[in-house]
């Protein structure tokens, strides 16, 4: 520590401390002049290396203490009971590694830009207050220069993520290589907004395209609805002419829900006339019809002649709507009476009648959608047939 050339501050210090010791009440024999210079001596080193550990407790890294000077001050040493100090401090301080400032960050990437260089010295000024006690010396320091040592940045390894300094070949490789992740980034971001326009496109064409369908279907069942319901009107009208007019042209036609709805209407209707113009319909449209077959309560040998005589169906080579002439065969496997012939029908109002060799039959619209009536062949016993008009 530089120190006056007088040693005015040993004296200030030793006569502080004495001052404060005789104040306090403590009698003291006082050395010779060698042994007060070798007190204040002692004292002035404590306090000094107080002071010094308390700037370098103050100091940011990684400043260093070059050197140190301090100057006593007037101190009321007389009014503590403590031996007490006063002192401007003036420490000449030196940087001891460069430092840096950020220049920007990007991603784990911090970019620095030089600061200060490392010799960099300042003088930092304070004022010191110590007070010694049974630990020695403490110290305080009120700084006289503030912000001496601020806007000069950090050493690099205090500054977050990987650092590189701007300017070095790192630095520009580094650079190099961001520029190119980030053309590729927003080459990618370009894409996925393309692709993700392009989706968007797609599913509002889709969108359209279905609710386009959607409003073709609805006012196409709406059109069906209509239609239905002006057929309905139709058959259910008062005018015979115009109500058989429809009857022909739905069950004429090829749009089943129509045929199907004029079908219904005719066989529920009770009328011969329509009745007979739906069976006819129904029987131009067919090629082959099963024929079911019962047995009868009258005759108990017909139980086993249903199980013997297997299936019957009534094949359709040609019918007349003209005239209601049917030709085909008719017969089931069972009995050689009854094997498939060939047979002569008519078909006159709601009434079917097939007669083939060695058997007839005669059948009747019901309310149930059905053609019912009578088998009967040559040495068999009659038996109840049935056609389902589905």
């Amino acid at each position: 520590m530089k120190r006056p050339g007088n040693r005015r501050f040993a004296g200030c210090v030793a006569a502080g401390a004495i001052a404060a010791l005789l104040a306090g009440g403590v009698a003291l024999a006082l050395p010779s002049g060698y042994a007060r210079a070798e007190v204040a001596a002692s004292a002035e080193q404590g306090l000094e290396t107080a002071i010094r550990a308390r700037i370098e407790a103050m100091l940011p890294a990684p400043w260093r203490i070059e050197s140190l000077m301090v100057e006593p001050l007037p101190d009321a040493a007389a009014q503590s009971p403590e031996p007490r100090a006063a002192a401007r401090v003036t420490a000449r301080v030196v940087l001891g590694a460069p430092t840096y400032l950020v220049d920007s960050r990007e991603g784990p990437v911090t970019f620095l830009r030089p600061a200060a260089d490392a010799g960099l010295a300042k003088s930092w000024v304070a004022t010191a207050h110590g007070t010694r006690g049974a630990d020695g010396w403490t110290v305080a320091l009120t700084p006289q220069t503030p912000g001496l040592l601020e806007g000069i940045g950090k050493p690099a390894a205090e500054l977050p993520g990987r650092t590189v300094v701007l300017g070095t070949a790192e630095a520009r490789s580094l650079r190099e290589q961001l520029d190119r992740d980030a053309a590729q980034r927003l080459a990618d971001d370009t894409e996925r907004r393309r692709r993700e326009e392009e989706r968007l496109a797609q599913q509002t064409a889709a969108a359209k395209a279905e609710a386009s369908r959607a409003e073709t279907e609805r006012r196409a069942v709406e059109a069906r609805i209509a239609q239905l319901a002006d057929l309905r009107g139709k058959l259910a009208g008062n005018d015979r002419a115009a109500r058989l007019a429809a009857f022909e042209a739905a069950l004429g036609g090829n749009d089943p829900a129509l045929r199907q709805t004029a079908m219904e209407a005719a066989l529920q209707s009770r009328d011969p006339v329509v009745a007979n113009l739906a069976l006819k319909d129904w029987i131009a449209r067919r090629r082959a019809v099963p024929i079911q077959l019962y047995a009868t309560k009258e005759d108990p040998s017909s139980e086993v002649v249903v199980q013997n005589l297997g299936p019957m169906t009534l094949e359709i080579d040609g019918f007349s709507p003209v005239n209601g002439a049917l030709a085909g065969k008719l017969g089931a496997p069972g009995y050689s009476i009854a094997r498939p012939s060939s047979i002569v029908g008519t078909l006159a109002q709601t009434e079917l009648a097939v007669n083939s060799f060695g058997c007839a039959l005669t059948l009747r619209l019901t309310e149930h959608r059905t053609l019912d009536g009578l088998l009967r062949c040559q040495t068999l016993p009659t038996l109840i047939a049935r056609i389902t008009l589905d």
